[in-house]
């Protein structure tokens, strides 16, 4: 999924991710350590480590490295 700004993805995160009903226990975030955490402190987790600008600007950086790695040559 596409966000065209962080606090929409801090949006989606908290409300999809940490709702009362939703919320796992622990971040599921790709590469993040799977800590127990109350809800209130994983929403501010969310903020400081997973949705800060610099952190989806670090976050699109590698995957670009990364899917530019794993492209196959082309047969033409």
């Amino acid at each position: 999924r596409w966000f065209q700004t962080p606090s929409q993805v801090f949006y989606h995160a908290a409300t999809e991710h940490g709702g009362k009903d939703v919320y796992p226990g622990q971040c599921l975030w790709e590469g993040c350590e799977p800590f127990q955490r109350q809800r209130f402190s994983f929403i501010t987790h969310l903020q400081d480590k997973h949705c800060s600008r610099d952190a989806l600007l670090a976050g699109l950086k590698q995957d670009e490295h990364g899917q530019a790695g794993n492209q196959k040559p082309s047969n033409k």
